[in-house]
């Protein structure tokens, strides 16, 4: 549990570089095009009662971008590890989750941090996911973005579960200083 904590302490999101467009002297906002994730993971419960609970807990998975380059579709991928804090209420069929993760492309070299909100029913949530600053080639980077998510935990025994979903991100930019 102190290592989930210490993650959730500390984030990063790492993304390939897509099509850059402003001049070197300006801010480049990065379009990293269509992208999306699916992932795995496990958590903890804690029953609220009238049908709420709380679950912390961390999903892994690869994100993958997709862009075109002068017509040709290029795609990046890298690690994706994000812990999360899951709301939910099933009488109400409602949730809100809140994540932070790290994103490590090219065998470390470069991370970007990020902390995303959603919100919605048991099924889906929309929100906005934030960079907050990287390493390497993504040192400074920023913007907001939406996205959707659909993280499905079921419960194990005890207070444990495991976890299913997927992230969306139809259009995903960000800038870079």
């Amino acid at each position: 549990m102190k290592n989930s904590l210490f993650i959730a302490g500390v984030i990063g999101i790492v993304l390939t570089l897509g099509h850059v467009t402003a001049s070197s002297v300006d801010a480049k906002i990065v379009d990293a095009g269509d992208s999306s994730s699916s992932w795995i993971g496990t958590g903890e419960f804690m029953e609220l009662g009238n049908g709420g609970q709380v679950v912390n807990g961390i999903v892994k998975g690869v994100l993958i971008a997709r862009h075109k380059d002068a017509g040709k579709m290029i795609v990046h991928s890298s690690k994706l590890t994000c812990p999360v804090r899951v709301n939910l209420n099933r009488t109400k069929d409602s949730q809100a989750i809140e994540g932070l993760c790290t994103l490590v492309a090219h065998e470390g070299k470069d991370i970007a941090f990020a902390h995303w909100k959603c919100s919605g029913n048991l099924k889906e949530c929309e929100g906005e996911f934030t960079f907050t600053g990287g390493f390497g080639g993504w040192a400074g980077i920023s913007g907001t973005t939406p996205f959707q998510t659909s993280i499905i935990f079921e419960q194990q025994e005890g207070k444990t579960g495991q976890a299913i979903g997927y992230a969306v991100w139809p259009n995903l930019t960000y800038t870079l200083p």
